[in-house]
C-alpha cells in the first residue's frame, strides 16, 4: 500500500559529514563531535510517539520513538543521519527497506542551534543531545528533617 500524498510531511535529511574536534578556548580536547550536511528534502508519514510500533521490523534492542514511512525505498537515507521535520529533530536508529516504503525508526533529540555543514561556513556542527541524558537530577529545597 502506498502513502496517500495527503497525509505526508516534508521532512529534511541530513547526513553525516565528518566529525570536527571540540576546541576549549582555542585548545584541541580531543573529544569530537559529529557533523552534517544541509539536507536533502523528502515526504513521508512520521507515526505518533510510541516505541511499541512494529516491534518485529526493527528488533527488540532498537531504542525509537516514531517510526517514519516515505514511499520512495530507494531514497539516500542512511542509520548515522538526522531527521528533521516542524521543527523537530531525529536520530535514526534503524533502517528497512520493503518493496513500496522505506520504514525508518527515529528517536527524538535535542540539538545546538549551529549552522549545518555549507559551502559558505567553515563546517560548524550540528550535534545531536538525547533529552535527559546530560541533565542532573536536582533536589527540590525541603523542609529539613
Amino acid at each position: 500500500m502506498r502513502l496517500l500524498k495527503r497525509n505526508t510531511k516534508r521532512f529534511v535529511y541530513k547526513a553525516r559529514a565528518g566529525e570536527e574536534e571540540v576546541l576549549n578556548e582555542g585548545m584541541h580536547t580531543g573529544i569530537y563531535e559529529p557533523v552534517y550536511t544541509d539536507g536533502t528534502a523528502y515526504y513521508g508519514n512520521i507515526s505518533a510517539p510510541s516505541g511499541f510500533v512494529t516491534p518485529e521490523l526493527f528488533g527488540i534492542d532498537t531504542n525509537y520513538t516514531h517510526v517514519l514511512l516515505v514511499d520512495k525505498p530507494k531514497a539516500d537515507i542512511r542509520e548515522d543521519g538526522l531527521i528533521e521535520c516542524e521543527g523537530v529533530t531525529y536520530e535514526i536508529r534503524a533502517v528497512r527497506p520493503s518493496l513500496n516504503v522505506l520504514s525508518v525508526a527515529l528517536k527524538e533529540v535535542t540539538v545546538n542551534h549551529a549552522q549545518p555543514v555549507t559551502e559558505e561556513t567553515n563546517e560548524t556542527p550540528v550535534v545531536p543531545e538525547t533529552p535527559g541524558e546530560d541533565e542532573e537530577n536536582e533536589e527540590e529545597p525541603g523542609e529539613g528533617g
